[in-house]
């Protein structure tokens, strides 16, 4: 059986129900399409790259290669025109004898850092050369030879005739000035060493084929003259006709292609680490050479390794994710309706919760007021026991006014019997200044004695003061007790000003309570600004030679009902309510125990008097 106040709440709907089972049957299906989908593009995306990196590469020594051939290719276009040389080679007389290298032709092999610089006579044979084994070498079937015989510039690779060392042969004609018959040939030799020494140290393996398909340049030596393909009968004609190199069978380099992509061949090459590689291929159409470059797959298989696992692992989260959010978005409108069934029972508990408050904030707003009530009436009360205390005093002080007065009204009253008015004149201002006197006692207790409430303001705490003594003065002077007085009227206190004066009648009160068997009666009021410059605080000190205070009743001083006096004597309430009284005024009360008696420090709120 159900109970009425029982919350039912809504069944979970199919989806709260299957949200889990979506999530996995998602992850199942999805991931791996996503997996090849990442693969396909990834791959795709790494041969792109590693193509665009091979090929700068490619791009990059092409153009240091072409810069360093240019240098050397200008060397001599230069020389062509030293008569020294067209003359050495006009006139066979003027030839080095062949036991010393020609100095000039070595300061400029030197100057340009070229392997060789030689000169060739119309015949085709070397009559002086920056290296001796060389003269007397016949050069008339090689093509840089014959392309300067007939006049134009020669630049040929070829591995060397003599030396055997692979070259590049840069010639140009020799003119005789006055007939310009070409006379012989100025040729400067590189060796291509030198020309690749900047790639070998390259991450990108690479190799240069001829023409004709020949590798003269690689990163790897033992793939030197070697072919990508065999030579046709044609090609090794053409060989032999220009002597280019001593052999004309090469073997064959083994590769295999593997696949064509847009992006280059996938091949495998005959060396350990470079099984499959991305071949890159670039044109030097000047030189009618291909640079061949290698990309490592590997390595590019390893980032498309990486990606994948990434990208499954982000589009897992992403699932991941959409199944949390999806979960948490059921959760909360779970939540939204549990909310709602509970609402209107949260309502109805707010409501009795706002009823009691009101009703607890009303009985504390009373309770309140009639503490404050009581605390005003316990003051005016302890004013009025000040009052009656003070009694006896007063009642003597006003005593005597009043028997001059009677006994002048009596001499007056004689005076008149004998017809002098003058003489009654006298007694009358006498009585007027006795009635005077006894006003001003009365009115200052009329004063002391009305109700008030607890508003401060800027007063003068010398005139509260000099109302508190006024009161106390005749047991001050009954008692023989000695006053030190500090004139406070250059400031000013924020306080009540009968009330301050009840906290002053109060403390003098104690005071001359604590001396009463003292031999030595000295009661000291004196003042401390808390500031030197400008005063924000005063202290007001009340001292005395009584008999001091107990240090074990200095935490209990304040306290109510707490006296130290005789059983009858007090209620102990007069330093509870000096020290509640300070307090409302934003002050502070304190008492300590000096060389010589008690002394009541009053601190408050001062400023300068204007």
């Amino acid at each position: 059986m159900v109970d009425k106040n029982d919350i039912i709440y809504r069944k979970p709907s199919w989806l709260q129900r299957n949200v889990k089972f979506m999530y996995i049957a998602a992850l199942l299906v999805t991931l791996p399409s996503w997996l090849w989908i990442s693969w396909i593009t990834l791959n795709e995306q790494a041969h792109k790259d590693l193509n665009q990196k091979v090929y700068d590469d490619l791009s990059l020594f092409a153009d240091s290669l072409n810069s360093e051939l240019e240098k050397y290719r200008f060397i001599p276009k230069v020389l062509m025109l030293d008569a020294s040389l067209v003359a050495q080679v006009s006139n066979p007389s003027l030839a080095t004898a062949g036991s010393q290298p020609n100095q000039h032709l070595q300061h400029i092999r030197q100057a340009t850092n070229a392997d060789e610089v030689f000169v060739i006579n119309a015949t085709g044979t070397t009559i002086d050369s920056t290296n001796l084994d060389n003269v007397g070498n016949r050069y008339e079937d090689s093509p840089f030879y014959s392309s300067a015989k007939a006049g134009g510039s020669g630049g040929f690779f070829t591995l060397g005739l003599y030396a055997g060392i692979r070259g590049y042969y840069f010639s140009e004609p020799l003119f005789e000035p006055e007939t310009d018959e070409v006379v012989g040939v100025i040729v400067v030799k590189v060796n291509m060493a030198r020309l690749e020494r900047n790639w070998l140290n390259k991450a990108t393996p690479m190799l240069i084929t001829d023409e004709y398909g020949v590798v003269i340049a690689s990163s790897i030596p033992s793939w030197l003259f070697t072919t990508r393909s065999p030579l046709t009968e044609i090609q090794k004609q053409h060989i032999r006709a220009s002597s280019k190199y001593p052999m004309v069978s090469f073997p064959l380099l083994q590769t295999q292609v593997h696949k064509n992509t847009p992006y280059g061949q996938i091949v495998s090459l005959p060396k350990a680490g470079f099984k499959r590689v991305l071949e890159v291929t670039k044109r030097m159409p000047e030189l009618n050479w291909t640079i061949y470059g290698q990309g490592d797959l590997v390595a590019a298989k390893k980032s498309v390794y990486q990606g994948v696992a990434i990208s499954s692992l982000l589009w897992a989260l992403l699932l991941s994710l959409a199944y949390v959010v999806t979960q948490r978005r059921l959760q909360l409108l779970e939540t939204l309706d549990r909310r709602e069934v509970n609402q209107n029972r949260l309502q109805q508990a707010k409501d009795q919760l706002e009823t009691r408050v009101a009703e607890r904030t009303k009985a504390l707003q009373q309770s309140n007021q009639e503490l404050k009530q009581t605390q005003q009436e316990l003051i005016h009360s302890a004013k009025l026991a000040a009052l009656g205390q003070l009694a006896t005093s007063v009642t003597h002080e006003i005593n005597q006014p009043l028997t001059a007065i009677m006994a002048s009204a009596d001499n007056a009253e004689q005076w008149l019997a004998r017809s002098q008015p003058e003489k009654a004149q006298e007694k009358l201002v006498q009585i007027k200044h006795l009635a005077h006197k006894m006003g001003l006692i009365t009115a200052h207790l009329k004063t002391f004695g009305r109700k008030t409430d607890d508003k401060t303001e800027w007063v003068c705490p010398q005139t509260a003061l000099d109302n508190a003594l006024s009161l106390l003065q005749p047991r001050i002077s009954q008692e023989g007790v000695e006053t030190i007085l500090e004139d406070m009227s250059c400031i000013q206190v924020m306080a009540n000003d009968v009330r301050l004066e009840q906290v002053f009648i109060n403390l003098l009160t104690n005071a001359l309570d604590a001396m009463h068997k003292s031999p030595r009666k000295l009661l000291r009021i004196y003042f401390q600004r808390n500031s030197p410059n400008k005063l924000k605080k005063a202290t007001i000190y009340v001292t005395d030679t009584g008999s001091g205070i107990d240090s074990e009743h200095l935490q209990h001083l304040f306290d109510p009902f707490f006296s130290t006096k005789d059983v009858g004597v007090g209620l102990g309430l007069g330093l509870t309510i000096s020290y509640s009284i300070i307090k409302t005024m934003g002050g502070e009360l304190s008492a300590e125990n000096s060389a010589e008696g008690a002394v009541f420090a009053i601190q408050l709120q001062a400023r300068n008097r204007h």
